[in-house]
């Protein structure tokens, strides 16, 4: 990807002021030489969200988030830096000049911008006909027997492609796309050197957004009484459009998903709308029906939780169970919405009210939970059983840590009527979830430009204070911070040499990294710093200490309830619970 210039960054900051950026996401009050708000990235009652027009930067007290213009767009809008520049640069009307890599990459980008535009050419004429030719009629009544309405139709601009080989091609002809563009695009089919003809007919369509919600493929769906097996055709891979990394309607979802917290997860497109019009916004739908690895990792950038809501029938079934080891594994939690035998989110929202769904997805149980009430009566069968347990056991070996097993063996062993060690001993010692081997999957990668809000508080520390930064250095911070993102970088700053007492010393420490360490390095050193770094770090850590040993002791006691459990066992546990609880003394007392 081009490299945009520094001058273009600086020109784009200088044209951005803090406060107008800002006030055009959420209205902000005036408070003396600042302006406030309720924080945008934690809940609150009272408004702690500070706005600097002198410094440039804002900074919240209650949370810690703090940063430039640049940083608050990333956080905000859950973007990349090159892409925060990009839409600030927008919003300023300044031009970014890209500085330029070889003939390759000047010839990927130049074939990327066509065909976006191919696409955005190709919707606007599929919504045309669904709105206005007598082609679409066919389309238009089965949206009305669904009850989707025109205001709808045109807020997911839905559109009809007509029963013909070449309408679509003839139309992007006339629009001055050359045949190699048509190719690349995955809207025709015809080989390499053969004919080129339409890849949808007769179908409605809808379109498929990037995250900045560019139209990049389309799926279409056949429209009764056509008895085409294949009831949804979606575009080919193409330089724009790869189908394990897309999401539907996240570029419509991806602040209702932060705010809440919690993804709805659909499986098709009309189940998505339906929930979305009705008012639950934090929906999104896999371009198929299981996840994979790299939309479980986009994901994961807004949410924690994801509430599968697929159909009841045995293809939804199957596939919240190819979805749940790549989610678990990615650290969410996963809760199942039991939907009626029959029903769907459409078909239940339409039949018993938005409330009756919103009141499912609110109760949904955790899947384990979920698995062990749907065995019911199975649970009688010896061999039934055994076989439920090994399944669970499986989905156990994919969570990401040793603590997140034990709980859900406390949990549900009672429940099946086994010890939780006996369901411990049966989790597999590798995870059943798929590696990233397949097409569909990225590269890991370190995500040191979206370190977490604990992991930012504590570099924030680190950077503006000496004392904070001993501490801290002083810390097992691996194991307590496992698994947090941008815990490399941190530990990366606390092995360094610098003051922080030294502005020139910090500044040249950053000016070290990499282009995406720095951008989060030097958006902290913008905001406010904390009003006493040593005992924020000390009590951040700490809280999360306390919070990993009471979820050890919960863990621990929940065994010692398991019936039939040999003496000298649950002296051992006995014993345990009373380490723990020194140990949380320890860490309630240290300052």
């Amino acid at each position: 990807m081009p490299r945009i210039s520094e001058e273009s960054i600086e020109r784009v900051a200088s044209a951005s002021d803090i406060v107008e950026v800002i006030g055009s996401y959420f209205p902000l009050k005036r408070a003396g030489t600042s302006w406030r708000a309720l924080c945008p990235f934690h809940r609150e009652k009272s408004p702690s969200f500070h706005v600097s027009p002198q410094k440039q930067a804002y900074y919240c007290f209650g949370c810690g988030a703090g940063g430039g213009v640049f940083k608050f767009v990333m956080e905000y809008e859950r973007v990349d830096f090159a892409t925060a520049v990009q839409r600030l640069a927008q919003k300023a009307g300044v031009t970014v000049v890209e500085e330029k890599g070889g003939p390759e990459d000047e010839r990927r980008r130049a074939m990327r911008d066509r065909l976006l535009e191919m696409h955005r050419a190709a919707a606007d004429w599929f919504h045309h006909n669904l709105l206005r030719s007598p082609a679409g009629a066919a389309a238009r009544d089965y949206l009305k027997s669904r009850e989707i309405t025109s205001d709808t139709a045109k807020a997911w601009q839905l559109g009809y492609a007509p029963d013909s080989s070449n309408a679509l091609l003839s139309h992007l002809r006339k629009a001055g796309f050359r045949d190699n563009e048509l190719r690349a695009g995955g809207l025709f089919g015809g080989g390499e050197d053969g004919p080129l003809r339409d890849r949808f007919r007769q179908r409605l369509m809808f379109p498929i957004c990037n995250d900045y919600g560019e139209v990049i493929a389309f799926s279409g769906r056949v429209l009764p009484p056509n008895d085409d097996p294949a009831k949804y055709v979606n575009s080919p891979e193409t330089p724009l459009f790869s189908k394990g990394r897309a999401l539907f309607g996240l570029h419509k979802a991806r602040r209702p998903l932060a705010d809440a917290g919690t993804a709805i997860v659909c499986e098709g497109q009309l189940d998505l709308i339906r929930v979305s019009e009705s008012g639950l916004q934090n929906v999104v739908a896999p371009q198929g029906t299981a996840f994979t690895p790299a939309q479980a990792r986009l994901l994961k950038r807004y949410v924690e939780t994801a509430v599968l809501c697929f159909d009841s029938d045995r293809a939804g079934r199957t596939a919240v169970e190819r979805s749940l080891p790549i989610l678990l594994a990615a650290g969410f939690t996963v809760r199942v919405a039991a939907l009626p035998p029959g029903e769907d989110p459409d078909s239940l929202i339409r039949t018993k009210g938005p409330d009756a769904f919103r009141a499912m997805v609110e109760s949904a149980p955790d899947y384990f939970d979920f698995a062990v009430g749907e065995a019911g009566a199975d649970l009688e069968d010896a061999g039934k059983k055994s076989v439920l347990v090994r399944k669970l056991a499986g989905f156990a070996a994919s969570l990401p840590d040793a603590i997140g097993r034990e709980a859900v063996a406390a949990r549900i062993g009672p429940r099946l009527a086994i010890s939780p060690q006996a369901f411990l001993a049966a989790v597999p010692k590798t995870s059943i979830a798929p590696g990233d081997e397949d097409a569909d999957s990225e590269p890991a990668r370190e995500t040191t430009e979206e370190p977490d809000q604990v992991v930012r508080l504590l570099l924030h520390s680190a950077l503006v204070d000496t004392e904070a930064r001993q501490w801290l250095a002083a810390q097992d911070i691996a194991k307590t911070l496992a698994g947090r993102p941008g815990l490399g970088l941190l530990g990366t700053c606390l092995q360094a040499t610098f003051d922080p007492a030294d502005a020139a010393a910090t500044q040249a420490f950053v000016a070290t990294q990499a282009a995406a360490a720095q951008s989060v390095l030097a958006a902290l050193l913008l905001g406010r710093p904390p009003s006493n770094p040593l005992a924020i770090a000390r009590d951040t850590l700490n809280r999360l200490r306390r919070r990993d040993l009471e979820s050890r002791r919960e863990a621990v006691t929940a065994r010692l309830r398991a019936p039939g459990m040999p003496p000298d066992e649950v002296a051992r546990l006995q014993r345990e619970v009373v380490d723990i609880m020194q140990e949380i003394g320890q860490v309630s007392g240290s300052h």
